[in-house]
């Protein structure tokens, strides 16, 4: 919990409130009427005590990195130095040390240094390097690497951590980035599921669209369109059984056609990770399941007269909306 103190000194420029609150932690004085961020406290930088060299340094530090799942080690590497005490030689125990931690974290050497690169492939944040990273080395602790690539794991954990994080990344994206066949990722991640029976979030189709118009360009009109069209579409439980990317490409590029955007289906199909085809397929049945839901229901009509813009639908829906409403 944050730690605050009142003051009277400082005056807000906004509303002249002189009663403001100073938030230690986040380092910011902020008025305590209007929320406004008035000054921010620097914490003192300056370090208790003096070093003159290298040696004293190290040995009055008293911090260090913070620990990480993403280190084989934690961040938390313990050596047996090379110094004589008491007339006792560490050397064969040190080397006893060595040969073990190498035994223990063999994969874990192996696993975390392409964790890294994948990180720095997808631009995946912190959090979610992490969470795979937990994922990894539960799989290595329950054996379940023994038969199967550490990249492959590895790969598999990572999609899991994004899947669980709501981090809209497909298996292609991320078998391309690892290097390994996304059929083996796919059977390495129904083997985490199974195994862990993580929470997993539905995956939300509006981070899906603006993913893919962030990729392609598109403006921020067309991306609230697409967005409130899918709201529409997921409500009337269309989307069911559908991948995610195709169908999001697919209302971006009904959006785009609605609001006089010129983007193909090419560029929609490559920044989404599907094909053409996928996109062309989505259309016409989401134009059939409208065209269905029509006969019984308003909203489907509306949808219809907004995307659709075609005279014949337009005439018939403007025809049996009439004859609900006279009903």
């Amino acid at each position: 919990m944050n730690s605050t103190s009142m003051q009277a000194s400082v005056v807000c420029s906004a509303c002249k409130n002189e009663v403001v609150v100073t938030d230690h932690e986040c380092g910011e004085v902020i008025c305590s009427r209007c929320g406004i961020v008035i000054d921010r406290v620097e914490s003192p930088a300056v370090q208790d005590w003096r070093a003159f060299s290298v040696d004293e340094f190290y040995r009055k530090s008293r911090t260090g990195a913070p620990t990480s799942l993403a280190r084989y080690n934690k961040g938390l590497l313990t050596s047996i130095g090379n110094s004589k005490a008491n007339g006792l030689n560490f050397n064969r125990i040190r080397v006893w040390d060595f040969r073990i931690q190498a035994a223990n974290d063999r994969s874990l050497k192996q696993a975390l240094p392409e964790l890294e690169h994948l990180k720095e492939s997808l631009g995946l944040p912190d959090a979610i390097v992490e969470k795979s990273a937990y994922f990894y080395r539960k799989a290595s602790r329950l054996g379940l690497i023994k038969g199967r690539t550490v990249s492959s794991v590895l790969a598999a954990s990572v999609y899991l951590a994004c899947r669980e994080l709501e981090n809209p990344r497909t298996l292609s994206e991320i078998a391309t980035a690892s290097n390994v066949a996304r059929k083996k990722i796919s059977r390495d991640y129904r083997m985490l599921v199974r195994m862990f029976d993580p929470k997993i979030p539905t995956v939300d189709h509006a981070r899906c669209i603006t993913r893919i118009a962030n990729k392609v360009g598109v403006s921020e009109k067309t991306k609230r369109i697409a967005v409130k069209i899918m709201r529409e579409i997921v409500a009337m439980q269309i989307s069911a059984g559908k991948g995610p990317m195709g169908i999001a490409a697919t209302v971006l590029y009904i959006a785009c056609m609605h609001a006089g955007e010129v983007k193909t289906q090419k560029e929609l199909s490559i920044a989404a990770g599907v094909t053409e085809v996928t996109i062309r397929n989505r259309y016409s049945e989401l134009k059939k399941y409208l065209q269905d839901f029509a006969k019984s229901s308003t909203l489907a009509i509306a949808i219809l007269m907004f995307v659709f813009q075609s005279p014949v639908i337009m005439h018939s829906a403007t025809r049996y909306a009439t004859t609900v409403l006279l009903h």
